[in-house]
């Protein structure tokens, strides 16, 4: 793939990538042109808008060179703008340390962007318009920097944070959910203030930083406030990102985030099997995540189980719907044998839900793998039984 840059080499001999031309959607920042490292990202670099005339350079600094498959060559006369809507990735290498004024102003269709923590300073407005970002690709470098708090200060809408980096020789990987939030204005009219309210947690999820990294303890503390104002949408990503890439993860904080597979399985158990995700039903079934009961159910409460359409299930899950009979594992069996929903349902073993819910979506591999384990459940129980004679 061709890109052609334009750039601004400074009297410090650093580079300043002025605009990208091409018909690329994910770019790579090149890390040197001309033997000089690429430090800088200028205004309005991405944007689709017209540069303002404040933000001008004079033509004759502007250079191009054209990389072709990540080979730089001789400049040439450019053709349309990568920018604006067009981009959906950017990569910029460890030498970039700032990011320009509106530097993505309007690129609403970005949606991942990666960079190091020897990123120093964000201008003014660089985000502006980017909804649909929501993945940070984001470096390690310990270079003490809070590259990572900056970024997300931001944005507003929910971010995951794939983190990598290398300690003590060591490759180490973590990846953090940051929810949305927004804030408020209200008005205090006894003191003639207005007060600022944050509403949902991702303010104070975006706090969690100490000297540049991740506080991972203060993280997962806020899980328990999350679960109370967070969508399970987002509490499900988050729960799981953390058992995965359990980096900094206490023991405390572990089966916390197990517990809420456990009692959320009926709106956890959905979005894990919507996508068919066998890798995430399966490590979480392996580190106890299913083998809690679900909590107390109010049918009063339009449960998003029963409100949304479901796939048809494939002859796998009829098969096995039909052998659990009308009513499954009790899911709906009304306490009057007519059919109608109890006003509260009981906990229930969390894998019993799973099971039933695969089978309900019709996920063969997702429910081969649940009554497996089942099956492996109930003979541990049996071997467990002690008889006195």
């Amino acid at each position: 793939m061709k890109t052609v840059w334009e750039y601004i080499k400074t009297e410090d001999q650093q580079i300043c990538i002025w605009r990208a031309f091409g018909t690329a959607v994910c770019l790579r920042v090149p890390e040197q042109i001309e033997g000089c490292p690429v430090t800088e990202i200028g205004p309005y670099a991405f944007s689709a808008s017209e540069r303002p005339k404040r933000f001008a350079a004079e033509p004759e600094r502007i250079r191009r060179i054209t990389v072709q498959d990540g080979i730089l060559d001789s400049g040439e006369m450019p053709g349309e703008a990568a920018a604006g809507e067009r981009l959906e990735e950017v990569i910029l290498p460890d030498t970039v340390s700032v990011i320009g004024d509106y530097a993505f102003y309007g690129c609403r269709r970005l949606k991942r962007i990666g960079f190091s923590d020897t990123l120093s300073r964000i201008g003014s407005g660089a985000f502006i318009g980017c909804g649909s970002l929501d993945t940070f690709l984001f470096r390690e470098r310990k270079t003490g920097k809070n590259s990572l708090s900056q970024m997300l200060s931001e944005l507003r809408q929910a971010v995951t944070a794939e983190i990598t980096g290398t300690v003590e020789g060591k490759e180490r990987r973590s990846c953090l959910v940051f929810p949305g939030y927004y804030e408020m204005s209200v008005e205090n009219v006894p003191a003639r203030i207005f007060e600022v309210h944050y509403q949902g947690t991702g303010y104070r999820y975006r706090q969690c930083f100490r000297d540049g990294s991740v506080d991972y303890k203060a993280y997962d503390a806020l899980f328990g406030l999350a679960k109370n104002q967070e969508p399970h949408q987002i509490l499900t990503r988050l729960a799981y990102c953390r058992i995965r890439y359990p980096e900094g993860l206490g023991d405390e904080a572990r089966t916390e985030y197990l517990d809420y597979f456990s009692a959320y399985a009926r709106e956890a158990g959905e979005i894990l099997l919507e996508k068919d995700d066998l890798e995430a039903v399966r490590l979480i079934a392996e580190a106890g995540g299913f083998d809690g009961k679900t909590r107390k159910k109010n049918w009063l409460q339009q449960d998003a189980l029963e409100a949304e359409a479901r796939p048809a299930a494939d002859g796998a899950g009829d098969f096995y719907m039909a052998s659990l009979g009308e009513t499954g594992f009790g899911i709906g069996a009304s306490r009057s044998g007519k059919g109608k929903k109890p006003a509260e349902e009981e906990p229930r073993d969390a894998l019993d839900v799973m099971t039933e819910l695969a089978a309900r979506l019709g996920r063969t591999e997702c429910l081969s793998y649940l009554m497996d384990c089942r099956y492996r459940r109930q003979g541990r129980k049996k071997q467990n039984r002690q008889f006195d004679l």
